[in-house]
């Protein structure tokens, strides 16, 4: 199954680094945003598992994307991992009380990134109303 992944980030070397790794697997059809007020756009015609937020954009930040896709009943069950170059506490703090299920911190660490988005992009697939989880085996 393919999984659908919204990229949001300003930065082009950034952005062409994180398309390149992604890229690499074919499991993932890769959708991208140059900015928050853009996603918040594409959003409207799909609904991709899994975004992946740059925190610091000009116009509407990372944190005000992600609350308001947070906000939104159709959306809010999308997995929001946040990318930044800021590793304080507060600041992953913050991301996460935004709704983000993760923080990656940039450089990325190319195995931990790919790690993640493998485990975050079937979250919600493995939250359907359908599945039950296992009981004692």
């Amino acid at each position: 199954m393919v999984r659908q992944i919204l990229l949001v980030e300003d930065n082009l070397s950034n952005r062409e680094l994180f398309v390149e790794i992604l890229r690499l697997n074919k499991a993932y059809e890769l959708h991208v945003a140059e900015n928050g007020i853009q996603a918040l756009e594409m959003l409207e015609t799909f609904s991709p598992d899994l975004i992946l937020m740059d925190i610091h954009m000009p116009e509407m930040d990372g944190l005000a994307v992600t609350r308001t896709i947070k906000s939104t009943p159709e959306l809010a069950s999308i997995p929001i991992v946040a990318l930044s170059a800021l590793a304080m506490k507060s600041d992953i703090q913050s991301a996460l009380e935004a709704g983000c299920v993760d923080y990656i911190t940039k450089p990325i660490r190319i195995r931990d990134f790919l790690e993640k988005v493998a485990q975050y992009s079937t979250a919600r697939e493995v939250q359907s109303p359908g599945y039950k989880e296992p009981t004692g085996l």
